[in-house]
């Protein structure tokens, strides 16, 4: 199963890119961070497309899942940075867990990828995670979790990004089937940097708090990790199913979560990582069909 090992060194680079942007976005604005983390792939996929590979032939889906993945992809993108602001790395991160769940939904519609017995279990496993990541709610009653859930921005912003993957992430397959992962990587990127670049016209100026130089530092960071996830994640796809390929793929959480423990000192560091792994194993069940 080589897509196995993209899918697990794009979960080593995401949760590498959260860490840097959990870091940055305390000096810079979410939409900012976006950007970074859009536009600084581009010229590192760029070198990479002149030096290993060629151009494609672009099949008939390729122009539609661009734009549609796009838009999708900006969306979820400026979602999981202002998530990243308003809550601990340790807390938000692992609601993207709930991604499988929708795609349970969204996959057989777009690719025609049809669920398992197993899904039930899985599903389990993720909201009992969830329920554990908000425990200390539970003086309050046994549905004040739930309700944190829902309540504080961190969590709540992190369930819509989770929504937005579930539909993006088909989207991401279709255009490596019409394309190639490299080509893909780049070609997304791109229309996300023009989708942000467009969004400050319509938002207030983006805020810097820092010297120019260590953020600079920081979304040079942001955007190789970034690269570097894309470019496996999409490789993923191209062999993998895409609720399996995901499902390896969130195993970041487990990294994103030690992480906030070892390097942010966030709190309540071994429930959540209790928790973590509980929505880790969900995933996992939900995504062993292969």
């Amino acid at each position: 199963m080589p897509w196995l090992y993209f899918a697990l060194l794009a979960a080593l680079s995401e949760s590498l890119k959260d860490l840097c942007s959990k870091h940055g976005l305390r000096a810079v604005s979410p939409q900012l961070a976006a950007l970074g983390a859009s536009a600084t792939p581009i010229p590192f996929l760029l070198a990479i497309l002149l030096l290993t590979d060629s151009v494609p032939t672009l099949g008939p889906h390729y122009l539609l899942a661009l734009l549609l993945g796009g838009i999708l992809n900006v969306l979820a993108l400026f979602q999981f940075m202002r998530a990243l602001q308003a809550s601990d790395l340790s807390l938000a991160i692992p609601f993207v867990s709930f991604t499988p769940i929708f795609l349970l939904i969204t996959s057989p519609l777009l690719v025609d990828e049809l669920p398992t017995g197993q899904d039930v279990a899985g599903i389990l496993c993720i909201v009992a995670g969830a329920y554990s990541l908000q425990a200390q709610s539970t003086h309050q009653g046994w549905l004040a979790p739930f309700q944190a859930m829902i309540s504080q921005p961190g969590p709540r912003r992190m369930l819509s990004v989770a929504l937005i993957y579930s539909v993006s992430s088909n989207f991401d397959k279709i255009g490596v089937q019409n394309s190639s992962p490299l080509f893909w990587s780049l070609s997304i990127t791109t229309v996300m940097t023009m989708g942000f670049i467009f969004l400050f016209r319509l938002m207030a100026r983006p805020t810097i708090t820092a010297p120019f130089t260590p953020i600079l530092g920081i979304l040079l960071a942001i955007g190789l990790f970034q690269t570097l996830g894309l470019y496996f994640h999409n490789t993923a796809l191209s062999v993998g199913a895409v609720p399996s390929v995901i499902a390896i793929k969130r195993t970041s959480i487990l990294f994103a979560v030690l992480w906030g423990m070892i390097f942010l000192k966030e709190p309540q560091g071994k429930e959540r990582l209790a928790g973590a792994a509980l929505m880790v194993i969900g995933i996992g069940i939900l995504g062993s069909v292969e």
